[in-house]
């Protein structure tokens, strides 16, 4: 894993953590927030936690597919370049939708999957009130249709290896961790204006590393 692609992931990250996925993610921990009202401090702890660890394990097989399927798809190096350059125009197309939003977002993070797989499963499984079903809940939610998911999962897929696209994944995991264990607090606290600029941040960045691996990409090729 080069420099740019560590400081992409990690910046990426941060940033969309306090932007995108508090909308992407609000309302899954708002209704689990909702189940857990009851609950002495202790158990609703170890519930969060659980939903919360069991997310980013859904996000850390994610990674680890898409590594395999880079590695096996990156087999010369005129291929690495046809990949790079095919996911850098995507990463530079899904920096603008996460600007723009409207359609273009809408037809990338297309929600068809979710309605008919993921939604139906959560809403069984949130009536349930036991540690197996919020684990569940939990790797359900790490394959919520997401851009910024897509975009890590783009860098997976670059790396070429099961292991490095594993570790993006966690990495991204790990820094939406304390937005969505704070939510409530975290999501009334920060401001409409600063959210905007965050994600803002995060696209562009999104964006110039797209253009980048596309370059890297046109010249492999070349």
């Amino acid at each position: 894993m080069d420099i740019a692609t560590l400081v992409s992931v990690i910046s990426v990250a941060f940033l969309a953590s306090i932007s995108h996925c508090i909308f992407m993610c609000g309302g899954f921990v708002i209704a689990y927030s909702a189940k857990l009202a009851n609950k002495n401090a202790f158990s609703a702890t170890i519930f969060s936690f659980t939903y919360q660890i069991s997310r980013i394990f859904g996000y850390i097989v994610l990674g680890l597919l898409f590594g395999f399927l880079g590695s096996a798809i990156i087999f010369s190096s005129v291929a690495k370049g046809y990949i790079f350059f095919l996911l850098g125009i995507f990463l530079v197309i899904l920096g603008i939708a996460l600007i723009k939003r409207g359609k273009l977002l809408s037809f990338i993070e297309n929600d068809t999957f979710a309605k008919k797989l993921i939604i139906p499963k959560f809403k069984k499984l949130i009536k349930k009130d036991s540690l197996v079903s919020f684990m569940m809940l939990g790797f359900l939610n790490g394959f919520l249709p997401c851009g910024i998911v897509y975009y890590f999962l783009a860098l997976s897929l670059s790396s070429g290896s099961a292991l490095y696209g594993s570790i993006i994944m966690l990495i991204f995991g790990l820094s939406t961790l304390p937005v969505m264990l704070f939510f409530s607090g975290i999501a009334h606290s920060l401001s409409t204006k600063f959210k905007s600029i965050a994600n803002l941040f995060s696209s562009v960045i999104i964006s110039l590393y797209g253009i980048y691996l596309a370059y890297l990409g046109f010249m492999a090729i070349k």
